[in-house]
């Protein structure tokens, strides 16, 4: 992404990275398709294999609201043995998705999500 909104998008992501750090180790924009919109990770995560596995996890966490009558998805968080992982959504066709390292911060991390939530939809959206 090379416009100036996708550099305003990926600089957002980097302060968003610097306000939790050390706990981030990757921030990506996922379109709903799998294909990454602007993205922050390290060297050990391909941006392009994550973007993908989020939107079918997407569509997984949104059927299961779905069939269970939870209403939609606000936050999904996932601990796996070694790294944190993520998911909420930007707008219908937008997923944020962070990669944290192990035992995070949570609370300062969703508080965080919610502010770079509201940060990326004023330039993705409005």
């Amino acid at each position: 992404m090379e416009s100036s909104v996708g550099k305003e998008v990926v600089d957002t992501l980097e302060e968003f990275m610097s306000r939790v750090f050390p706990d981030i180790v990757g921030a990506l924009v996922v379109r709903r398709d799998g294909l990454p919109v602007a993205f922050k990770v390290s060297n050990e995560f391909n941006a392009k294999v994550v973007s993908a596995m989020v939107a079918i996890a997407r569509g997984t966490i949104d059927r299961l609201g779905v069939e269970l009558s939870l209403g939609e998805p606000a936050i999904s968080i996932v601990q796996y043995t070694k790294d944190t992982l993520l998911i909420a959504p930007l707008s219908k066709d937008l997923i944020l998705t962070a990669i944290a390292k192990p035992e995070p911060n949570l609370g300062l991390i969703l508080l965080e999500i919610e502010k770079l939530k509201d940060k990326l939809t004023k330039i993705l959206i409005e």
